[in-house]
């Protein structure tokens, strides 16, 4: 990727990022989906759901055209609101010849049927709906569309908050308390930082280049949720970021750029077991970042949509399976160090010292392969299975998660005198042990 495509990666990216809001702006044309969804919120008892709909469209066969009376299009497109006690979507898009608010199983007792009159359908009128909120839970919007071969398009606008001690609260339920709960994650990762910083100077003679980056790492964690914890505090009471969006994509954006890196060059052994990296190392450190950054940049852009838009939800898989790809890339060099260590114990005398590298290293891919599981799979199951008011729990899971590894990985890797795994200094022998080059090495025995 050339720079100046970088750069307009990055100005199409913050175009989109200022109007990220928490009131859901959805336009669709020529949507010939049966059901799709919406949007979710959990609500609190007493909570407003409101709906504005405009410039609805309805597109039906030309030959058809005069079939379409309002007998027959009565309650056959309609919004729905499903009511669950967790977080997790019945039905995100489908395309079947089933009607889907028709159908017994999809409908409970609590859900809500808008249905939309003929006016708005035949002659574009502006509708607007508002349910004020009984049952606390959590709800889902879709719009189901039960006219075979039509297709729709319109305009939706809807406002979501629930109601406390007379403050309007537009963050979801179950996420009302992030705001708080980010910036004390935030002080961890600083105070974190800090003490990383503290050891570094305390043990300078044994830092080398990785140690200064591992710090680095935490100072952009803690500058992101520093950025989340504002942004949420925002949505929370106006329901719209001020801005601090823009500075939490970024901040997020170097994480993880950076912590990506950082797992490589570890798992290459660059800077402290050698000074190089292989021509090996380095297209697979090519490919993870190149990947890395199209899935973030993506998934800002996926972000600022809204999730009913055509093609989100093949887009959210796609870059999932991106990211998923990217994580186990990041685990392969670390694998050839493994599998170089133990050829080298096997080959050399200095079998007790490999031994220490390699426990390390194994180590290292317990710690990379939970945190990815945790992170990737552990986290997407709490938040769609969780009560409503508890899906907080997977926020604050996944940052601690990642606290953990990050200290995991100070401590295996902190600089120290006589570290296992670390090359022992004026020894040349050493210098030629730690080169990790995969190739065979012939030896020559010099004649008398």
């Amino acid at each position: 990727m050339t720079f100046k495509a970088g750069r307009w990666l990055f100005v199409c990216a913050f175009v989109l990022l200022g109007g990220e809001s928490l009131v859901i702006d959805l336009n669709t044309e020529h949507d010939g989906r049966g059901v799709f969804h919406i949007t979710s919120f959990g609500y609190e008892a007493g909570g407003l759901f409101k709906m504005e709909l405009r410039d609805f469209v309805l597109l039906v066969p030309q030959s058809h055209h005069n079939e379409y009376t309002e007998e027959k299009t009565k309650d056959k497109l309609v919004f729905v609101l499903q009511h669950t006690h967790s977080g997790g979507v019945r039905v995100e898009e489908g395309t079947s010849g089933k009607c889907f608010h028709e159908d017994p199983e999809n409908i409970g007792e609590n859900d809500q049927i808008i249905s939309l009159p003929y006016d708005a359908v035949a002659d574009k009128a502006y509708f607007e709906k508002k349910i004020h909120i009984e049952e606390p839970g959590s709800y889902h919007v879709y719009f189901s569309n039960c006219l075979p071969g039509t297709k729709i398009g319109f305009k939706l606008k809807l406002t979501q908050y629930n109601v406390v001690r007379g403050e309007r609260i537009y963050l979801t339920a179950g996420k009302a308390s992030l705001p708080a709960l980010y910036s004390a994650l935030c002080l961890a990762f600083l105070v974190a930082f800090v003490v990383w910083c503290m050891y570094l100077c305390k043990h300078h003679q044994h830092v080398v280049t990785i140690h200064l980056m591992m710090g680095l790492v935490a100072l952009f964690k803690a500058c992101t949720l520093f950025s989340e914890a504002f942004e949420y505090h925002w949505l929370r009471s106006t329901g719209k970021p001020h801005g601090w969006n823009i500075a939490f994509y970024i901040f997020s954006f170097l994480k993880g750029m950076l912590l990506f890196t950082v797992i490589v060059l570890i798992g290459t052994g660059w800077s402290y077991l050698k000074p190089y990296l292989t021509e090996r190392d380095k297209q697979v450190m090519l490919v993870v970042i190149v990947v890395q950054a199209m899935v973030n940049v993506a998934m800002v852009m996926l972000d600022e949509t809204a999730p009913g838009a055509i093609g989100w939800l093949t887009w959210r898989d796609l870059l999932h399976l991106l990211d998923m790809l990217c994580c186990c890339a990041i685990l392969v060099p670390i694998v050839w160090s493994i599998r170089h260590l133990t050829e080298a114990s096997e080959r050399d005398g200095k079998a007790a010292r490999d031994a220490g590298r390699l426990k390390q290293f194994r180590k290292f891919y317990m710690v990379v392969v939970a945190y990815i599981y945790v992170t990737r799979v552990v986290v997407f199951l709490l938040d769609a299975t969780l009560p409503f008011e508890y899906t907080w729990l997977a926020n604050v899971f996944s940052e601690c998660t990642s606290l953990l590894f990050y200290l995991g990985t100070g401590w295996l890797f902190r600089p120290r005198g006589r570290n296992p795994y670390l090359k022992l200094e004026g020894t040349e022998s050493d210098d030629e042990e730690i080169e990790m080059d995969p190739q065979p090495v012939s030896v020559v025995e010099e004649k008398a």
